[in-house]
């Protein structure tokens, strides 16, 4: 098994207040935190208001759109950065954590929520809010055999039916994922290119667009799409029922939270550690069906078999990945998608 473990940013002209001031709040005790606007409105704000009620700490919102973008805002403001905690993707902040100047190391003495945290899920400068498996959305209505595993999509039975992140989609995982099967691996992606290339035949296309290629799904243009559990979520949200499966090697990537080098770091690792509780972890898997990372708490049992079961994940080095990934769709365009 490889060594391993989406989105970029505009930030708001200010921050936008989330609560009224009460006694404890005029005290100036509060944190902001920079996040995409989807993300809060599904499930961080709910949190947020709980960790204010139990706090005290008033939490402050910027929203983005991209991580990349938000970087080189928070950079811009190094000197005096007005965001205490950032949410990115882990591959976005294994780069950006690498500037001790402006991200502080995790206090674990301030975040004991870590020690339930799955140990994929967290490095020194980042820890995972939430998981995200990659993994297979199909319309049971449309496919009358039960799909079990990765294999079964290369199936003449699938012709044209199936809609597969390109390689700069999720980080490369699909490529990495067919590497891995082919005999592979993150140091040798020749196999995947030629497995992928074999899956051509089944594939309706490679997308780099998360809402065209759920649309098609739900419209009934494929019956089958290679997405995280939020794509199973917007196709049943329209009304089309669908199953999800994460069969083994499951690829798991992260959306992270940081901690800026503030004045308010304490406040800042307090609410870490509160997204990081049973309660928070169970309230994103309810809200967003997204997987936790702390491994005591409860999901749905509407949602669990499409998580990946204990032992059947994989995870790749993200700084490796952030070095080829460019080179990595170079050739796929040369390879399979010409």
């Amino acid at each position: 098994m490889q060594t391993l473990s989406r989105r970029s940013l505009i930030v708001s002209a200010a921050a936008l207040p989330l609560l009224r001031p009460t006694s404890v709040l005029a005290q100036g005790q509060s944190i902001t935190i920079l996040i995409w606007g989807t993300t809060w409105q599904l499930v961080m704000k709910g949190i947020a208001e709980k960790f204010t009620a139990a706090t005290g700490i008033a939490v402050n919102l910027m929203t983005q759109t991209t991580g990349g973008e938000s970087l080189v805002k928070l950079q811009a403001m190094k000197a005096d950065p007005t965001v205490d905690v950032w949410f990115t993707t882990s591959s976005v902040a294994e780069r950006a954590v690498k500037d001790g100047d402006l991200f502080a190391d995790l206090p674990t003495a301030q975040i004991p929520n870590l020690k339930n945290v799955y140990p994929d899920a967290i490095k020194p400068r980042w820890v995972g809010a939430y998981a995200y498996p990659l993994g297979i959305v199909y319309r049971p209505d449309l496919v009358k055999q039960p799909i079990t595993s990765w294999e079964d999509l290369w199936s003449s039975r699938f012709v044209n039916q199936i809609g597969v992140p390109a390689p700069s989609s999720y980080q490369g995982r699909m490529l990495l994922l067919a590497s891995v099967l082919a005999g592979g691996g993150i140091d040798n992606v020749e196999p995947g290119f030629e497995k992928l290339k074999a899956l051509s035949k089944n594939v309706a296309f490679w997308y780099t667009s998360d809402a065209q290629a759920r649309k098609a799904l739900a419209q009934g243009e494929i019956s089958v799409l290679i997405a995280p559990p939020s794509g199973a979520k917007t196709v049943r949200n329209q009304g089309v029922e669908v199953t999800m499966i994460s069969p083994k090697p499951a690829p798991v990537l992260y959306d992270v939270m940081t901690l800026v080098k503030t004045k308010r770091q304490e406040l800042g690792a307090r609410f870490i550690d509160f997204v990081l509780s049973t309660e928070s972890q169970a309230q994103i898997a309810t809200d967003m069906e997204n997987e936790p990372v702390n491994r005591f708490a409860s999901i749905p049992d509407r949602l669990k078999g499409q998580f990946p079961k204990d032992g059947d994940t994989v995870a790749f080095d993200e700084d490796v990945v952030n070095a080829r990934i460019d080179a990595w769709s170079d050739r796929f365009k040369q390879v399979v998608a010409q």
